[in-house]
């Protein structure tokens, strides 16, 4: 293992590589703050992600929010063993879709003042059209990575208001901290859609 982190987009790189050669092994992923991550290959399919105390999609997930590794690669062709399998979603994310994800501009602070309420009076009455879907599923993919689609579809059925919608999407955020930066970027996202 390199004694420099490298940027997330960068590890995963190498894991996107290790798959197009069909590699077989572990692909052991060190974060800055001691943590760990194990993904298994097999045949250059991605058999199961391990990170800290959780499996499958769930560890998809916080690898997201890590911003910066470093990794290493153990050839074992014998690496198939019982596998904890990930949705489409994660997959996705995992084999590219993290370029995008992490490869965007900073965000623009949030002016503390967007905080309040939702100024389009439609979208606080309840009913969410298919902009606010859209406005809220890119936000929630920021905050929480490759299973946004599915966290977004649950918060979405059965229709609610939005500040009830919001706050179960806020619920899933790694700290109550994170949580509120959540509910300040959805809300400076919706207000900026056309009225």
């Amino acid at each position: 293992m390199a004694n420099e982190f490298s940027p997330l987009i960068d590890v995963l790189r190498e894991l996107k590589a290790l798959v197009a050669k069909k590699s077989s092994g572990l692909f052991f992923v060190v974060t800055e703050d001691n943590h760990s991550c194990i993904v298994r290959l097999h045949g250059g399919q991605i058999e199961d992600v391990a990170f800290r105390m959780s499996r499958g999609d769930e560890a998809v997930q916080r690898l997201s929010m890590v911003t910066a590794a470093r990794a290493r690669f153990q050839v074992n062709p014998a690496s198939r063993l019982g596998s904890n399998p990930l949705s489409e979603d994660s997959l996705q994310w995992l084999l590219g879709g993290f370029e995008q994800a992490l490869a965007q501009p900073p965000r623009a602070p949030v002016d503390r003042g967007a905080a309040s309420p939702v100024s389009n009076p439609q979208a606080a009455g309840g009913e969410l059209t298919a902009a606010h879907h859209t406005a809220i599923r890119d936000v929630a993919l920021q905050h929480f990575g490759p299973i946004a689609g599915m966290l977004c579809d649950e918060a979405f059925d059965p229709p609610a208001s939005l500040q009830a919608t919001l706050e179960k999407l806020a619920g899933n955020a790694a700290s109550p901290e994170e949580g509120q930066r959540f509910l300040r970027d959805v809300r400076a996202a919706l207000a900026r859609l056309p009225s």
